[in-house]
């Protein structure tokens, strides 16, 4: 849980535990809004990185309130990628009528390695959606034929009429 705080709060939870000020577990939860699990978790982080108890002048260092590294693989989702897509989709007007597989296609010919999944969870992430081209039916020879009668017959007509 210590990951839903920010580095500021990290810091209050530290100073406000150290000797230097001395409150009691209960009393930094109530003053930050975090769980006493969390406090204690925060405040013997920073022990375990370095933090002296009985250091004068009082010193709080960032690594020893930042968050560990995250393990798993880095996401794809990177700010040059999306707007690389979005440009793809807002190129032309037929290219919101593309799939997120010719866009993995096209975009990996630039040498972005990326699926279509990915292309399609950015897509929705910035507001596209699933849409379908319209297609409006040809006309057919007898339409034609009627079009033209009526324009003749209706040729000399004035705004009045």
């Amino acid at each position: 849980m210590a990951q839903n705080t920010d580095i500021a709060t990290r810091a209050l939870i530290v100073t406000l535990k150290s000797p230097l000020v001395g409150m009691k577990t209960a009393d930094v939860v109530k003053k930050v809004g975090c769980s006493a699990r969390q406090v204690q978790r925060i405040y013997g982080r920073a022990i375990q990185r370095g933090f002296d108890l009985n250091q004068t002048p009082f010193i709080l260092k960032d690594e020893w309130l930042q968050d560990a590294p995250r393990s798993g693989r880095l996401t794809k989702q990177t700010p040059e990628t999306t707007k690389a897509i979005v440009a793809k989709v807002q190129h032309d007007r037929y290219g919101r009528e593309r799939t997120c597989a010719d866009l993995a296609g096209e975009l990996s010919q630039m040498g972005l390695d990326i699926s279509a999944t990915i292309i399609w969870r950015i897509l929705k992430k910035n507001g596209y959606r699933k849409t379908k081209p319209t297609r409006k039916p040809g006309l057919t020879k007898v339409m034609r034929a009627e079009r033209l009668q009526w324009c003749l017959a209706h040729q000399d007509w004035t705004l009045e009429d």
